[in-house]
């Protein structure tokens, strides 16, 4: 492990002790798309040591052109699964469990409580919501990344009163608009 994490292990204020809670950390992240996709690659990477994927969709031709972890011999897979085996070949020792079905509030609960990150990866409101709002009761630290068209946003909420994603977005958010409707640049 030290020479396959040897680059970052080197950088100032990184280190092996970094690199070993990197190692001990479990992560979720919900949803594969276009965000969840190249996260999911990049953290089993560097070394995380499990990953929690959840995501019920299947992967389809149009995800293609910016769900990276995905190939076009996974068309018609759920994209759980699909990501799971493209993990598994960039790093064998990255755990990695693929939850491929809609979590339920006590399920999310109960796997955000487990994580030491939760990454929010969704496409819509009313999941955003629900991660913020069990990240912020567990002081579960969570990044939420969304995009649409040409512009993306990334946002970290750390536990103790810091900005959360219900500070900044009203829940009365309706009109939504979609990646399926509006495009999206990979």
């Amino acid at each position: 492990q030290r020479q396959r994490y040897a680059r970052q292990i080197r950088l100032p204020g990184f280190g092996e002790a970094v690199q070993q809670r990197l190692l001990d950390a479990r992560v979720l992240i919900v949803g594969l798309g276009g965000l969840g996709s190249p996260a999911a690659m990049y953290l089993a990477a560097s070394g995380v040591g499990e990953l929690v994927l959840s995501d019920y969709d299947r992967v389809e031709a149009s995800n293609l052109q910016r769900q990276i972890v995905h190939r076009e011999q996974d068309i018609g897979e759920l994209k759980a699964g699909s990501a799971r085996r493209t993990l598994a070949g960039i790093n064998p020792e990255c755990r990695v469990e693929a939850l491929d079905r809609e979590l339920d509030e006590d399920e999310l609960d109960e796997q955000i409580r487990a994580a030491n990150l939760v990454m929010d990866c969704t496409d819509n409101f009313a999941s955003r919501f629900l991660l913020n709002r069990i990240a912020v009761q567990t002081r579960t630290p969570m990044v939420s990344g969304a995009a649409i068209r040409q512009e993306g946003q990334v946002l970290t909420s750390l536990p103790g009163g810091r900005p959360c994603y219900q500070c900044i977005y009203p829940e009365t958010l309706e009109n939504q608009e979609t990646c399926a409707m509006e495009g999206v640049l990979a």
